[in-house]
Protein backbone atom coordinates (compact mmCIF):
# COMPACT_ATOMS: atom_id res chain seq x y z
CA UNK A 1 0.00 0.00 0.00
CA UNK A 2 2.81 2.38 0.87
CA UNK A 3 4.54 1.81 -2.48
CA UNK A 4 1.35 2.54 -4.45
CA UNK A 5 0.81 5.72 -2.49
CA UNK A 6 4.33 6.94 -3.22
CA UNK A 7 3.92 6.29 -6.93
CA UNK A 8 0.69 8.29 -7.04
CA UNK A 9 2.33 11.16 -5.19
CA UNK A 10 5.24 11.19 -7.61
CA UNK A 11 2.90 11.25 -10.59
CA UNK A 12 1.22 14.37 -9.27
CA UNK A 13 4.23 16.68 -9.29
CA UNK A 14 3.03 20.08 -10.53
CA UNK A 15 5.07 22.97 -11.98
CA UNK A 16 4.02 26.02 -10.00
CA UNK A 17 5.95 28.91 -11.52
CA UNK A 18 9.11 29.81 -13.39
CA UNK A 19 11.80 31.43 -11.31
CA UNK A 20 15.02 31.94 -13.31
CA UNK A 21 16.18 31.65 -16.89
CA UNK A 22 19.43 32.50 -18.66
CA UNK A 23 21.13 32.03 -22.00
CA UNK A 24 24.81 31.30 -22.49
CA UNK A 25 26.73 32.79 -25.41
CA UNK A 26 28.72 30.63 -27.86
CA UNK A 27 26.78 27.44 -27.11
CA UNK A 28 28.31 25.25 -29.84
CA UNK A 29 26.54 23.23 -32.54
CA UNK A 30 22.81 22.54 -32.60
CA UNK A 31 22.08 19.16 -30.91
CA UNK A 32 21.86 16.12 -33.16
CA UNK A 33 21.05 13.43 -30.56
CA UNK A 34 19.85 13.00 -27.00
CA UNK A 35 22.20 14.18 -24.26
CA UNK A 36 23.71 10.97 -22.86
CA UNK A 37 24.24 8.76 -25.90
CA UNK A 38 27.99 9.26 -25.51
CA UNK A 39 29.87 8.33 -22.30
CA UNK A 40 29.90 10.99 -19.59
CA UNK A 41 27.69 13.43 -21.51
CA UNK A 42 24.61 13.33 -19.29
CA UNK A 43 26.71 13.28 -16.13
CA UNK A 44 28.46 16.44 -17.29
CA UNK A 45 25.17 18.19 -18.06
CA UNK A 46 23.72 17.22 -14.67
CA UNK A 47 26.84 18.67 -13.08
CA UNK A 48 26.33 21.96 -14.95
CA UNK A 49 22.69 22.17 -13.87
CA UNK A 50 23.55 21.38 -10.25
CA UNK A 51 26.17 24.13 -10.39
CA UNK A 52 23.39 26.52 -11.45
CA UNK A 53 21.44 25.26 -8.43
CA UNK A 54 24.35 25.91 -6.08
CA UNK A 55 24.96 22.29 -5.15
CA UNK A 56 26.66 19.15 -6.48
CA UNK A 57 26.04 15.44 -6.95
CA UNK A 58 27.54 14.50 -3.56
CA UNK A 59 24.96 16.54 -1.64
CA UNK A 60 21.71 16.58 -3.61
CA UNK A 61 18.71 14.25 -3.45
CA UNK A 62 16.74 13.70 -6.65
CA UNK A 63 13.08 12.95 -7.33
CA UNK A 64 13.59 12.47 -11.07
CA UNK A 65 16.17 12.78 -13.86
CA UNK A 66 15.07 13.12 -17.50
CA UNK A 67 16.86 13.65 -20.79
CA UNK A 68 14.93 14.06 -24.02
CA UNK A 69 15.30 14.74 -27.73
CA UNK A 70 12.82 15.82 -30.38
CA UNK A 71 13.82 15.34 -33.99
CA UNK A 72 12.81 18.05 -36.46
CA UNK A 73 14.84 18.71 -39.62
CA UNK A 74 16.95 21.82 -38.99
CA UNK A 75 15.20 22.43 -35.64
CA UNK A 76 16.12 19.65 -33.20
CA UNK A 77 15.40 20.10 -29.50
CA UNK A 78 17.43 18.57 -26.67
CA UNK A 79 16.37 18.80 -23.02
CA UNK A 80 17.61 17.71 -19.61
CA UNK A 81 15.45 18.03 -16.50
CA UNK A 82 16.16 17.26 -12.87
CA UNK A 83 13.88 17.44 -9.85
CA UNK A 84 15.73 17.90 -6.57
CA UNK A 85 15.32 18.89 -2.95
CA UNK A 86 16.14 22.58 -2.58
CA UNK A 87 19.70 23.09 -1.31
CA UNK A 88 18.36 25.91 0.87
CA UNK A 89 15.21 24.31 2.27
CA UNK A 90 14.70 20.54 2.44
CA UNK A 91 10.93 21.06 2.61
CA UNK A 92 10.90 22.47 -0.94
CA UNK A 93 11.27 20.62 -4.22
CA UNK A 94 12.70 22.33 -7.30
CA UNK A 95 12.88 21.48 -10.97
CA UNK A 96 15.77 22.64 -13.15
CA UNK A 97 15.40 22.49 -16.93
CA UNK A 98 18.03 22.86 -19.63
CA UNK A 99 17.11 23.03 -23.30
CA UNK A 100 18.93 23.68 -26.56
CA UNK A 101 17.49 24.40 -30.00
CA UNK A 102 18.30 26.58 -33.00
CA UNK A 103 16.35 29.65 -31.89
CA UNK A 104 16.96 29.34 -28.13
CA UNK A 105 20.41 28.10 -27.28
CA UNK A 106 21.58 26.63 -23.97
CA UNK A 107 18.58 27.81 -21.96
CA UNK A 108 18.15 27.23 -18.21
CA UNK A 109 14.99 27.56 -16.11
CA UNK A 110 14.07 26.88 -12.49
CA UNK A 111 10.62 25.94 -11.20
CA UNK A 112 9.26 25.40 -7.72
CA UNK A 113 7.20 22.22 -7.49
CA UNK A 114 4.07 21.38 -5.54
CA UNK A 115 3.73 17.73 -4.53
CA UNK A 116 0.21 16.37 -4.06
CA UNK A 117 -1.49 12.99 -3.84
CA UNK A 118 -3.24 11.99 -7.04
CA UNK A 119 -6.40 10.64 -5.35
CA UNK A 120 -7.26 13.21 -2.68
CA UNK A 121 -5.04 16.00 -4.05
CA UNK A 122 -3.63 16.65 -0.59
CA UNK A 123 -0.52 18.81 -0.72
CA UNK A 124 2.64 17.24 0.73
CA UNK A 125 4.94 20.08 1.70
CA UNK A 126 7.49 18.48 4.04
CA UNK A 127 10.61 16.43 3.48
CA UNK A 128 9.24 13.68 5.72
CA UNK A 129 6.21 13.43 3.45
CA UNK A 130 8.11 12.68 0.24
CA UNK A 131 11.52 11.40 1.35
CA UNK A 132 10.70 7.82 0.27
CA UNK A 133 10.48 8.89 -3.38
CA UNK A 134 14.00 10.35 -3.40
CA UNK A 135 17.32 8.89 -4.53
CA UNK A 136 20.96 9.94 -4.57
CA UNK A 137 23.40 10.22 -7.45
CA UNK A 138 25.21 7.10 -6.26
CA UNK A 139 21.91 5.18 -6.29
CA UNK A 140 21.60 5.69 -10.06
CA UNK A 141 25.22 5.98 -11.12
CA UNK A 142 25.11 2.63 -12.94
CA UNK A 143 22.17 3.81 -15.08
CA UNK A 144 23.94 7.03 -16.01
CA UNK A 145 27.17 5.20 -16.82
CA UNK A 146 25.39 2.60 -18.96
CA UNK A 147 23.09 4.96 -20.86
CA UNK A 148 25.13 4.71 -24.11
CA UNK A 149 24.65 0.92 -23.95
CA UNK A 150 20.89 1.29 -23.45
CA UNK A 151 20.71 3.70 -26.40
CA UNK A 152 22.32 1.18 -28.73
CA UNK A 153 20.25 -1.73 -27.42
CA UNK A 154 16.98 0.20 -27.68
CA UNK A 155 17.68 1.36 -31.22
CA UNK A 156 18.55 -2.21 -32.26
CA UNK A 157 15.49 -3.67 -30.52
CA UNK A 158 13.10 -1.13 -32.05
CA UNK A 159 13.73 -2.29 -35.61
CA UNK A 160 13.51 1.31 -36.83
CA UNK A 161 17.10 1.12 -38.14
CA UNK A 162 18.40 4.50 -39.38
CA UNK A 163 14.91 6.01 -38.97
CA UNK A 164 15.00 5.61 -35.19
CA UNK A 165 16.31 7.96 -32.53
CA UNK A 166 16.36 7.94 -28.73
CA UNK A 167 13.62 10.34 -27.65
CA UNK A 168 13.72 10.03 -23.86
CA UNK A 169 15.44 8.46 -20.88
CA UNK A 170 14.02 8.86 -17.38
CA UNK A 171 15.06 7.81 -13.89
CA UNK A 172 12.67 7.67 -10.93
CA UNK A 173 13.04 5.90 -7.58
CA UNK A 174 11.92 2.46 -8.77
CA UNK A 175 11.63 2.82 -12.52
CA UNK A 176 14.07 3.57 -15.35
CA UNK A 177 12.77 3.89 -18.92
CA UNK A 178 14.18 4.58 -22.37
CA UNK A 179 12.12 5.36 -25.50
CA UNK A 180 12.82 5.19 -29.23
CA UNK A 181 10.86 7.29 -31.74
CA UNK A 182 10.51 6.89 -35.51
CA UNK A 183 11.59 9.93 -37.53
CA UNK A 184 8.91 9.52 -40.20
CA UNK A 185 5.94 8.40 -38.15
CA UNK A 186 4.18 9.03 -34.86
CA UNK A 187 5.27 5.69 -33.43
CA UNK A 188 7.60 4.81 -30.59
CA UNK A 189 8.73 1.97 -28.35
CA UNK A 190 9.62 2.13 -24.66
CA UNK A 191 11.82 -0.27 -22.69
CA UNK A 192 12.48 -0.66 -19.00
CA UNK A 193 16.02 -1.02 -17.70
CA UNK A 194 16.89 -4.13 -15.71
CA UNK A 195 17.15 -3.71 -11.93
CA UNK A 196 20.89 -4.42 -12.02
CA UNK A 197 21.34 -1.63 -14.58
CA UNK A 198 22.98 -3.90 -17.11
CA UNK A 199 20.65 -3.83 -20.11
CA UNK A 200 17.22 -2.93 -21.44
CA UNK A 201 14.38 -5.39 -20.84
CA UNK A 202 12.80 -6.54 -24.11
CA UNK A 203 9.15 -7.60 -23.61
CA UNK A 204 8.45 -11.23 -24.48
Amino acid sequence: MKENCLKSVFAALIIAWSMVSCNILNPGPVPEDIVGDTPGELQSKIGEILDQAGTDSTKVEFAEINTGFQYKPDDNLATVQIQIISPDDKNKMLQYDWSDMKDRRNHYERFELTVATSVSNDVIDTYEGYKDMLFTYDDVRVYLDNLPVYCKEALDASGYKDKGYISSFSIAKDDVLISVHHKDGNISKTYRISKDGGHIVIPE
